[in-house]
């Protein structure tokens, strides 16, 4: 998956609460009308903190407890802002987050691109109607130095799987998991086990080119 996705102003404050069944409380966030993200951006995402599900703003490009370096030395190349189902269950980085902390990434498309080097084309895909959807991710809280001063982080990835129908040919590697609302509390709250079983390519009619 390369990495860019972003939403249209079909995702208000409202629809996200209601889809992503936020708890009654959950702090607002000002959602812009059109938005688009690389790794590297602060991109909200819903998370569960303290027993209530929320949607907050966290840094795309997770950054494992462990790596004990000033964060400006973690470049593009080491960035995790996606990564393969196996890759979860199996490196450091990913282990604790995938059983414990868990995400949804909300958005209205995602970009592949297509053709040579230095004269790539974006291609979007998205939902049939244009709906929200989510992408399934997990994110993980970092402390450590930034350019000499202490921060604290909290970072997200997005999980990718095989590429489906619709985007193999633009994307023959890889697409993100994309994710029925109707599956989200499966994602947060399931079992491991039975949580990636949704790690799986999208449906041929759940998507298209936009």
């Amino acid at each position: 998956m390369c990495g860019t996705y972003g939403f249209d102003n079909t995702l208000t404050w409202d629809r996200l609460a209601q889809l992503a069944r936020l708890s009654p409380g959950a702090p607002a966030l000002n959602l812009p009308p059109h938005a688009q993200f690389y790794p590297g951006s602060m991109a909200p995402i819903v998370c569960e903190k303290d027993g209530m599900r929320l949607a907050e703003t966290m840094y795309w490009g997770l950054v494992p407890p462990f790596w004990k370096k000033p964060l400006e030395e973690k470049r593009f190349s080491t960035f995790n802002y996606n990564s393969r189902a196996p890759d979860w269950l199996e490196k450091p980085s990913f282990r604790d987050a995938i059983r414990h902390r868990r995400c949804l990434v909300p958005a209205t498309y995602f970009i592949e691109y297509t053709g040579p080097r230095g004269a790539r084309t974006p291609v979007r895909f998205g939902r049939p109607g244009g709906e929200p959807f989510a992408m399934a991710g997990v994110w993980s809280p970092w402390h450590g130095l930034h350019k000499g001063e202490a921060v604290r982080l909290d970072t997200f990835t997005i999980l990718t799987t095989d590429a489906n129908a619709v985007v193999r040919p633009v994307h023959p590697q890889a697409m993100p998991v994309v994710l029925d609302w109707r599956d989200a509390d499966v994602w947060m709250d399931a079992p491991l086990q039975e949580a990636v079983t949704l790690a799986r390519p999208a449906p041929g009619n759940a998507l298209v080119r936009l």
